[in-house]
């Protein structure tokens, strides 16, 4: 797609060109609302291509075009569907698209370019039968010939195909020298190729891959059409493919669909599902009749039947194509040559316009761009220039209304702050006065305050913990009392090493995180290890009432009163309270 510049003088104008090799035709479009107009067309057969172009653009402005920017449809430009793993969403750099889209349209574009032999321009012209060229190819090739034999094979065998066809009285001279003159103008032995592309839709049977379209040709051939129209004072501004343009050409809500795109030589079709293009096939052969390009591209595709077909058709290729097409296939062919396609203005040219001046919908197309392929919008130097222009025209507008209401609000309020400030000052020393009262008085509540909760923690130390305390000594004594029997003797209770820290964790007990807030050292000696389990036993069961655990609990054997052997018991008898209930009764004190 062009860049245009802003003009508000006149209509934008585009020079549209369309070559085969031989002929140039050129069509200038303009702007009418959201379709194009032709204001110009001519063509010339000049057979050298720079002289058809300088011949082409000096008829043109006879009639009254002044010039501008012009795009070139050219069968060197290859138009093709490659899969990559690149969410259009979420694009590479151009860089590295490029080199991607490079590694997979170079061979392709190779495979497209050798069919721009001499031979196939020589058909392709008329000059010379099929039958003829495979005869000449037969002698390059030193292959046995009906009519001369092995030693007139032999003889001919490493001569051009161009020179052997005249010697043996296939082609003229000028017809010759008019394809090689074409031929200059197809290929190029340079191998830098340049690229454009525009992403289509998801791969069906390949999730994460898109269908890219991509125009590819060779850079020299791209320089020196550049350089043959500057010459003439017109930009070139891109080249597109001469089959495929014509996808621009359908609306975009018709889908799915099938566009036949015929040409002299050549037949393009391109499927369409659900907006974008799925597949294509262009099928190249100068010795086939457009009704066998068109039927053969379309075997090959093998398109749905349910799909609509449309038939993009230049009248002065084959008339009466459509009826052919209709008949052979017994399908409804919908034709795509409406006004302003005319004599010397095919479908694909105004495809091609309608894309240079942003009038296609939905990117059915894409050119090769003089200069390489732009990068994304917000990368190019223009719209960052242009975003860095508006935000700043809109942070200095914002400013300067901001300050003419700042302003015009300062003014008229000025006068009824001045009026009010006595008051105001007045009021100010009122409330420091009033201010400074209830600072007296809050601190007044806040000492008052501290002395009642100092007053309810004495009583609830008084009148809860220490009856609790005692209860709970009572308690212990008392189950020492029944527990102990007559084989185990109690040597030591005390509560040494009280404290009120979290337990370490216990192997049974992994989550554990209660606190003790009660601790009994237990020892003992009983007379058997059996008594002494016993003991541990019934202390786990009497105290368990109460809230307490047996910790620690050890049985060793060591002698007791009197040196009698026995075992000595410990055990620990602690209270444990979760931190969460500790926590609300010192918030409650």
């Amino acid at each position: 797609m062009l860049n245009l510049p802003l003009n508000f003088g006149k209509a934008k104008t585009l020079l549209v060109c369309e070559t085969d090799g031989f002929i140039m035709r050129g069509a200038v479009f303009t702007r009418v609302g959201k379709e194009l107009a032709v204001l110009h067309k001519t063509q010339s057969q000049q057979a050298n291509m720079a002289d058809a172009v300088a011949e082409l653009i000096k008829r043109l402005k006879e009639d009254g075009w002044e010039g501008g920017d012009a795009v070139l449809l050219s069968p060197t430009v290859l138009s093709t569907l490659i899969e990559l793993p690149v969410n259009p969403k979420k694009p590479r750099p151009l860089a590295q698209m490029q080199e991607l889209v490079r590694w997979e349209a170079e061979p392709l574009l190779m495979q497209h370019t050798t069919q721009w032999s001499v031979g196939h321009l020589l058909v392709g012209r008329g000059y010379m039968t099929e039958e003829q060229a495979e005869a000449v190819m037969d002698l390059q090739q030193a292959k046995p010939n009906p009519a001369g034999g092995l030693e007139l094979s032999d003889k001919f065998a490493l001569r051009r195909f161009g020179e052997l066809a005249e010697e043996l009285g296939y082609i003229r001279s000028s017809q010759l020298k008019a394809c090689l003159a074409g031929q200059e103008w197809l290929k190029s032995d340079d191998e830098e190729i340049e690229c454009g592309w525009v992403p289509q839709g998801e791969v069906a049977d390949l999730p994460g891959t898109y269908n890219w379209l991509v125009s590819c040709t060779n850079k020299s051939l791209l320089q020196r059409w550049t350089k043959t129209f500057s010459t003439q004072g017109v930009a070139l501004q891109a080249m597109y493919p001469l089959a495929g343009c014509s996808a621009t050409l359908l609306a975009d809500d018709i889908s799915p669909a099938v566009i036949m795109e015929s040409h002299a030589d050549l037949a393009m079709v391109l499927q369409l599902l659900d907006g974008n293009i799925a597949a294509q096939y262009l099928y190249v052969n100068p010795a086939k009749t457009p009704i066998q390009l068109c039927l053969e591209s379309y075997h090959t595709l093998n398109p749905a039947t349910t799909n609509s077909i449309y038939l993009a058709n230049w009248r002065d290729n084959d008339p009466l194509l459509a009826n052919e097409l209709t008949d052979t296939l017994d399908v409804k062919l919908t034709s795509l040559n409406e006004a302003p396609i005319s004599e010397n203005v095919s479908p694909g040219m105004l495809g091609a316009g309608l894309h240079a001046l942003a009038l296609a919908g939905l990117a059915r197309t894409t050119d090769v761009r003089i200069g390489g392929p732009l990068p994304a919008l917000w990368q190019r130097v223009e719209v960052r220039a242009a975003a860095l222009f508006l935000a700043l025209f809109l942070i200095i507008s914002g400013a300067e209304l901001s300050l003419l209401v700042r302003d015009h609000f300062v003014q008229s309020h000025k006068t009824e702050v001045d009026a009010q400030w006595k008051v105001l000052d007045t009021a100010m020393s009122r409330i420091k006065g009033d201010i400074k009262q209830v600072e007296q008085r809050k601190a007044l509540i806040k000492e008052q305050e501290q002395t009642h909760l100092r007053t309810e923690a004495r009583l609830a130390f008084f009148g809860e913990d220490v009856p609790n305390r005692v209860a709970l000594v009572q308690a212990i004594l008392g189950i020492l009392q029944t527990a102990v029997s007559d084989d185990v003797v109690i040597t030591k209770i005390d509560e040494l090493g009280k404290r009120a820290t979290v337990m370490p964790t216990l192997p049974l007990m992994p989550k554990d995180s209660r606190v003790e807030v009660e601790n009994f050292n237990l020892a003992a000696w009983a007379l058997s290890e059996t008594s002494a389990q016993s003991f541990i036993q019934t202390m786990k069961e009497a105290v368990a009432p109460w809230g307490l655990e047996v910790r620690d609990s050890r049985v060793f054997s060591r002698a007791g009163p009197m040196s009698l052997d026995g075992f000595a018991v410990s055990m620990r008898l602690v209270k444990l309270v979760s931190a969460e209930t500790i926590k609300q009764q010192q918030e409650k004190r």
